[in-house]
């Protein structure tokens, strides 16, 4: 499984792996959903089992608050953050995969799907008809997990990640020297070819270490972790970004993810109302700005660079265009100041947020939401394994990467941007 078992209180309190597990299934009566027989159970961690097999010329719907079926028990576990689980088994078309086996990862947050019949495979996934299933549980749950998948090529990632809007071919300004051959790919971690160059975009979570407790809850004082939606800084922001583990540390180097939708639905109605006013002002040259004042490698645009990216700005409350949610919006380290919608920003301040990497206080309007946004019940922890391959809805989510050894250890990871169809 993903997370580590520091991160399931069920297991401080002396339950087994294999005494969890057995308390965990709880099949849903056939007649909840139609023709539902029951199923077997991913090995792992407690987990509420609704385990239902689909005709595969049917397609369940996904609606975005499924309760919990008639009957229905389960024992509680977290999974980086709390709240419980639940698994279920969609029919898809596909010649090599018969159904998907689907477990949430917290509550209603993030699913770990695999393959009922067979092992997901790189192959499998680029088929169109499961990749459709793929995109409706992305949607729904707001991450998506598949593990097993080594052998995936650079072609395997840029085909699959098709199935979930259109494939950026922008890897960002500055930062060609870290894509892959051939393909609109960016590689991220402390990979450097044969001269000792580094041919990897640096995360920028050097130092960043999750706390022995494994809370990825926000902390003020530091100002970490480095919570963020991508692309806001962009003139469309991405819909979602998929990212493949190809070398992984055997410590740290996890990535969080908080439910923004959620998140929106827990605010107080005055909180709510006084930030849909609200606006982000996002630059890409203050991103790089900030980030390299803490990662010197990190790269800076030129001033052509500049100029061909100027600051944007996007919502601070977002309605879906799928599901209708609205999420909170708009947390990147591009954003440089927290504004009504249609207020200036000075020409002279703009220079500062961009040369300088300064922030205006005003995005502490933000900051101030992170610790609530960002507790055990709204986040999942992910440790890491080679050939894990994780996609992120952009427009309901956060996430976070955290810090590993890099003098030790290499980290590889395949970053491609999606964009909204």
């Amino acid at each position: 499984w993903c997370c580590r078992r520091r991160s399931f209180p069920a297991m401080a309190q002396g339950h087994s792996f294999s005494s969890a597990l057995s308390s965990a299934t709880h099949l849903l009566r056939a007649a909840a959903f139609p023709r539902c027989v029951p199923g077997p159970v991913r090995r792992g961690h407690p987990s509420r089992a609704v385990v239902t097999h689909f005709a595969p010329s049917s397609t369940p719907s996904l609606p975005s608050h499924a309760p919990s079926p008639p009957g229905a028990t389960c024992r509680r576990f977290r999974g980086g953050g709390g709240g419980g689980s639940s698994a279920r088994t969609f029919g898809v078309l596909s010649s090599e995969v018969e159904a998907l086996r689907v477990q949430t990862l917290n509550g209603t947050f993030g699913a770990l799907v695999e393959g009922v019949h067979a092992p997901l495979t790189p192959a499998a996934l680029r088929c169109g008809a499961l990749g459709a299933e793929l995109r409706a549980i992305w949607v729904r749950f707001g991450v998506l997990v598949i593990r097993g998948l080594q052998s995936m090529t650079p072609e395997d990632l840029a085909a699959i990640s098709g199935h979930f809007g259109i494939l950026s071919q922008d890897v960002g300004a500055g930062r060609e020297h870290c894509t892959l051959p051939g393909v609109p790919i960016l590689r991220i971690g402390n990979v450097r070819d044969q001269s000792g160059r580094m041919i990897s975009q640096p995360a920028a979570a050097r130092g960043n270490l999750l706390p022995a407790s494994g809370s990825c809850q926000y902390r003020p004082e530091e100002r970490l972790p480095v919570w963020h939606t991508d692309g806001t800084f962009m003139a469309v922001p991405p819909a979602g970004s998929a990212l493949f583990c190809r070398r992984a540390p055997p410590e740290g180097a996890e990535t969080c993810f908080a439910d923004m939708a959620a998140a929106w639905e827990s605010l107080a109605p005055e909180e709510q109302a006084s930030l849909e006013e609200l606006e982000c002002v996002c630059s890409l040259a203050h991103h790089d700005a900030k980030i390299s004042l803490r990662v010197p490698d990190y790269p800076r645009l030129t001033p052509e660079e500049r100029t061909a990216n100027p600051p944007r700005r996007v919502p601070v409350a977002l309605d879906h265009p799928s599901t209708g949610r609205r999420a909170l919006y708009g947390a990147n380290s591009s954003t440089c100041r927290v504004l009504r919608r249609g207020e200036a920003v000075p020409a002279e301040d703009m220079d500062r947020y961009d040369l300088e990497g300064i922030e205006h206080e005003s995005v502490s309007i933000l900051r101030a939401l992170l610790p609530r946004v960002t507790s055990r019940e709204l986040t999942v922890v992910w440790q890491w394994q080679e050939g894990d391959l994780v996609i992120w809805d952009n427009r309901s989510t956060l996430h976070c990467a955290t810090g590993y050894d890099q003098d030790r250890y290499v980290r590889e990871m395949w970053r491609t941007t999606i964009m909204p169809d």
